[in-house]
């Protein structure tokens, strides 16, 4: 079992989940399959049973996915866990959105099965533990002592579908909303970039050629060392541009008109 490969039907899985398409997540559910939900008394064992109880669950409510991080570990050669860290808006009739900060922990095994070719293996799931989370108080470590104050209502990101999925330096991979991202930059001397966020930063193994044909139309070029988000700038002059964060860029002379142009073409657009 490849573990790009887990995470990326792990993050389909739960997507496909919360835009009410529930057949991704009954392909891969093992016979024994144990489903541990966010609720207190939230559980559900053996395949056939999880099917026929969410057969049964009749709502109208709808979701937005925010970003997504993932980890894996693989405690044994047959067996990788994954686990996801998410935010889901839930969206109610009366039209209030409520947040839930999400983590979701896979454990896949790899079974052998008997085909008309052959035995095969294929990827199965025998656990599904979903837990919605704390907000994190950075004076705590283990126990939540300063949780107090229940967390408001917050919007759902803007443009749910404007996502980039990246893997790590330290090998985790996120999902991250494209509005979030500041900038992108060239780590000198390494086939690294750094992607500057609103809120932090990240490391990716990734060349910047090779992540502008990945995400075309999302960001724009305007230096051999530079993307940039066009909707965090705030002002362009000669030979430069500044971010809504009070970052400057530098834009050389020779692309000057041309990077001028684009992006008033992208603010009128």
């Amino acid at each position: 079992m490849k573990t790009d490969d887990l995470i990326r039907r792990s993050i389909f899985i739960i997507t496909e989940y919360y835009k009410n398409n529930l057949e991704p997540f009954f392909e891969y559910l093992s016979d024994d399959v144990l489903w541990l939900g966010p609720a207190e008394r939230q559980q559900i064992q053996g395949r056939e049973i999880l099917i026929q109880t969410w057969s049964r669950e009749k709502h109208t409510l709808t979701f937005t996915m925010g970003n997504i991080t993932a980890l894996c570990v693989s405690p044994h050669t047959h067996v990788k866990e994954i686990v996801l860290h998410y935010d889901v808006f839930t969206h109610y009739p009366s039209g209030n959105i409520v947040p839930h900060n999400q983590q979701l922990h896979y454990t896949w095994r790899e079974k052998r099965v008997k085909t008309a070719s052959g035995w095969e293996s294929r990827p199965e799931i025998v656990m599904l533990h979903i837990s919605n989370l704390w907000k994190y108080d950075s004076r705590d470590t283990i126990y939540p002592v300063h949780y107090e104050d229940v967390d408001a209502a917050a919007p759902p990101p803007a443009d749910p579908e404007r996502f980039v999925t990246v893997k790590a330096s330290d090998l985790s991979v996120h999902r991250i909303a494209a509005d979030r991202i500041l900038y992108i930059e060239t780590v000198k001397r390494a086939a690294k970039l750094r992607i500057h966020m609103t809120a932090d930063t990240l490391t990716i193994n990734e060349t910047l050629p090779g992540f502008e044909k990945k995400y075309p139309g999302l960001f724009l070029r305007v230096h051999a060392g530079y993307l940039l988000n066009p909707a965090h700038v705030r002002e362009i002059r000669r030979f430069f541009v500044t971010l809504s964060d009070g970052t400057q860029l530098p834009v050389p002379e020779k692309k000057y008109t041309k990077v001028k142009k684009m992006l008033l073409q992208e603010i009128t657009e």
